[in-house]
């Protein structure tokens, strides 16, 4: 709200100067010069027929009684009027000092918000300034992840172009030693070749039997050599079998440790998503309570503007009223003072037959007040009910306070506004039950008007009001 308000400084200009001239207006549209006006809380004394005293010796003698009687009206009348024009400057003066005081009060009020807005955007930027280096150390974090990653990437890459060469180098071992091997067992056959035909041509010089012995031991040998080259070729089968086996062994743990990396890495990347969904969530989260609370700031100063504008059509129809009764009223005193006039006139030609009939009019008249004074006790009784009833409608009694009692004076216009200020005559509760009693006689203004057949004073428009929490 406070942002939409400084965004548009014209219309705050706009509505104080239109305040202000309505204050103006208002302060302005007495008239000084008129008959005094009937005003709450000021009661105007009326000329009647009474104040004529009939009971003159003579004609002559009643002429210059009334004469004198009028001109003493007439002062009288001058003196309340210019008291009544007096206490109007000094409420003027009350009103001017009033609306000095709500516009400082105002100003006070505006000066507070502009910190608190202050306040509130600094606060902002602090949370931005932290969702920043927030968001720089997940991406360092992120960042280090990925070299970390990197890194295990080409240590597994080393790792398995080291176990290439390694199996490599054993195959070449393996292909070396059986190249040896062989060789060693060819040379060993030429030896054994040599030897034999060595033998073989010294035996020949020798005698059958000789011959005979050679060829056995010859084949004897020969089946020697069998057995060996056999159980040579199975034992180089049984290494061949055993490094194979170890080869596979080598390859099954490697590929075992890779689908673990691999693992590790898919639940390091998902735990990394669900931690960028969660920030994502929280930003959101964070995003649509910003949202609502502008809505609700919203909605409250809708609120308090609709609650203004209805107090300020209130008051509107309440002034209109007073003035309206106050013309009526204006009206008819003139008329009153014409009839005085026009009696006076008269009564110089009927102050016989006045005097005559003075006695019954005083019993008729004594009547009348009797009545007039019991139906105006009524009306008033009356009248205070329905202010009380109306005020504890308005009451927001405190849970809290049971067994407390309060007790509020305050006066009521004849329009039914407050006049003065509400006052706590006692109050045995908390700070809350006093001031709870006293906002609820505020917050019922306007009251209930007063009967208008009837007039009240000030005395009579001073309520006094019970409170109490059993």
């Amino acid at each position: 709200m406070l942002k939409v308000i400084l965004k548009h400084p014209k219309a705050i200009i706009g509505a104080i100067i239109l305040h202000l001239l309505i204050i103006a207006l208002f302060v302005f549209s007495f008239d000084w010069k008129d008959e005094p006006q009937i005003e709450a809380g000021i009661p105007i004394s009326i000329v009647t027929s009474d104040s004529i005293d009939p009971q003159a010796n003579t004609v002559a003698d009643k002429e210059e009684s009334n004469d004198k009687k009028v001109e003493e009206i007439e002062k009288k009348q001058q003196q309340k009027e210019n008291k009544t024009n007096k206490q109007k400057l000094l409420k003027i003066a009350a009103a001017k000092a009033t609306a000095l005081k709500l516009k400082k009060a105002k100003e006070a009020k505006e000066v507070e918000k502009l910190k608190k807005l202050k306040l509130k955007e600094q606060a902002e930027k602090a949370v931005q300034k932290k969702a920043k280096e927030n968001a720089e150390i997940e991406a360092a974090e992120e960042k280090e992840v990925q070299a970390k990653k990197e890194k295990e990437r080409a240590a597994k890459e080393a790792k398995k172009q080291a176990v290439a060469k390694e199996n490599e180098n054993k195959d070449a071992a393996e292909k070396a030693e059986k190249k040896r091997l062989a060789k060693k067992e060819t040379k060993k056959k030429a030896k054994a070749e040599e030897k034999r035909l060595a033998k073989k041509k010294a035996k020949a010089e020798k005698k059958q039997k000789a011959k005979k012995e050679a060829k056995k031991k010859a084949k004897a040998e020969k089946k020697r050599k069998v057995k060996e080259q056999a159980e040579k070729e199975a034992k180089e089968a049984a290494e061949e079998t055993r490094k194979r086996k170890a080869r596979k062994k080598a390859k099954k743990k490697t590929a075992e440790k890779k689908a673990k990396k691999e693992a590790e890495e898919k639940a390091e990347a998902t735990r990394m998503a669900k931690k960028e969904a969660k920030r994502k969530e929280a930003k959101k989260q964070e995003a649509n309570e910003q949202a609502a609370k502008e809505k609700a700031e919203k909605e409250a100063a809708e609120q308090v503007a609709k609650e203004k504008a209805r107090k300020e059509a209130a008051k509107r129809v309440a002034k209109e009223k007073i003035e309206k009764e106050a013309a009526e009223k204006l009206a008819a005193q003139k008329a009153k003072y014409h009839q005085i006039w026009k009696e006076k006139q008269e009564k110089k030609k009927a102050a016989a037959t006045a005097a005559l009939a003075k006695k019954k009019s005083d019993a008729e008249a004594a009547a009348k007040r009797k009545s007039s004074k019991k139906a105006r006790n009524g009306a008033l009784n009356a009248w205070g009910s329905r202010i009380k009833r109306h005020v504890h409608r308005h009451w927001r009694k405190p849970t809290e306070n049971s067994g407390k009692r309060g007790k509020v004076i305050f006066t009521v216009s004849g329009s039914g506004l407050l006049v003065g200020s509400v006052r706590i005559a006692s109050c045995n509760g908390t700070a809350g039950f006093c001031a709870s009693i006293k906002e609820a006689v505020m917050n019922s203004e306007p009251f209930p008007p007063l009967p208008t057949q009837f007039t009240f004073s000030k005395s009579d428009r001073t309520i006094k009001l019970s409170f109490k929490i059993d």
